[in-house]
């Protein structure tokens, strides 16, 4: 922040003085408060609101700005530009763990296991370091040796959690019935739709394509 010269208070009387002082100071802490650097969200009208991002997810963006929190619908928004000081940046953090899945699912990105045999449970597994930007592919792998087969997993976005699942685990009347499969199906299971993420760590986000 660059330097701010404070002119000498003449010295009056002293409750002049005092009130001088305090006037001096609430308009330094004032412009203390001002961010030198601002992120600048463009909507699709053509204006722009420019402030700090403090959160963002599919439903919606929120800003502080100098005038007070701003709430900005997703669709309204076109892009985000986010200072390039990157200590002002969201940290992109990506992380999945298995809720409970029937008899079990195997999570590969790319190639690469990064779940194995979830069934009941798990922890949160950080994806973090191994995704690249731009597309990602999430492959799910089912193992069934035992009537119907479900499953349901949740992502986590930089601490906004979405949900991946299909049918119902343990309950046999709501097995997953999607892409041509009526979950009776037995052995191991991989011909599923990839699941794609699209990395962006320039702004410090991560979205699961429609």
């Amino acid at each position: 922040m660059l330097p701010i010269l404070v002119p000498p208070i003449p010295l009056r009387s002293g409750c002049v003085r005092r009130r001088r002082l305090l006037g001096v100071l609430a308009g330094l802490f004032c412009l203390s408060l001002i961010p030198l650097f601002a992120d600048t969200v463009s909507r699709r009208d053509g204006s722009t609101v420019e402030g700090e991002v403090l959160s963002l997810d599919g439903q919606k963006v929120v800003v502080r700005t100098s005038s007070g929190t701003v709430s900005l619908l997703r669709e309204e928004v076109a892009s985000i530009h986010f200072v390039e000081s990157e200590a002002l940046r969201p940290p992109l953090k990506v992380e999945i763990r298995n809720i409970r899945s029937d008899d079990s699912v195997d999570v590969l990105l790319g190639d690469e296991v990064v779940l194995r045999e979830g069934r009941e449970g798990g922890s949160w597994i950080d994806l973090t370091s191994k995704l690249k930007d731009g597309n990602n592919p999430l492959r799910l792998r089912i193992h069934n040796d035992r009537g119907t087969w479900a499953y349901r997993l949740s992502l986590r976005v930089n601490g906004t959690v979405s949900t991946l699942s299909c049918g119902k685990p343990l309950d046999r009347n709501y097995p997953c019935r999607c892409c041509g499969k009526t979950g009776l199906e037995s052995g191991i299971i991989e011909d599923l739709p990839t699941i794609w993420l699209f990395v962006d760590r320039e702004s410090g986000t991560a979205e699961i394509l429609p």
